[in-house]
């Protein structure tokens, strides 16, 4: 199924299939959220301390990332030898801790306040995330 076009006609033109979508989709997130964690982990730190103690935050969390997680495997289930297997690994990662937020929330709590959130961890994680999604690009630009 296609279902978008980049370029502007002429033979550059390249029409996206849901896979490629959900490839730069993911890939455009895990960049933005990495920059992000990497340029203002303060900013993290205090929305983790806020979410450690806040009963909400477990449900929206575990909702965000179940139905992320979902779209992705349900649009790439992709299990292939190359980069695209991130993206669905990837998936089920974000299926796997959605569904436990929903169904232990006190669990999210207990971890956040016992996990040690320094600001080089917080821009470690948007440094891994950034180093993912620039994988996933340089796949997807490759292939144009």
């Amino acid at each position: 199924m296609l279902i978008a076009q980049i370029g502007i006609g002429g033979p550059a033109a390249h029409e996206l299939t849901r896979q490629e979508f959900v490839e730069w989709y993911f890939a455009c997130a895990l960049i933005v959220v990495g920059t992000s964690l990497l340029l203002r982990p303060r900013a993290w730190i205090i929305a983790s301390a806020s979410a450690a103690i806040h009963p909400l935050a477990p449900i929206l969390s575990g909702l965000y990332a179940l139905l992320f997680g979902l779209a992705v495997v349900i649009l790439h289930n992709v299990w292939v030898a190359d980069v695209r297997v991130l993206v669905t690994v990837l998936g089920w990662v974000a299926v796997a801790s959605g569904t436990m937020l929903l169904l232990a929330p006190e669990a999210y709590g207990l971890i956040l306040r016992r996990l040690p959130i320094t600001p080089q961890l917080v821009a470690l994680r948007g440094l891994i995330r950034i180093v993912l999604g620039g994988v996933v690009l340089s796949y997807l630009l490759s292939q144009a």
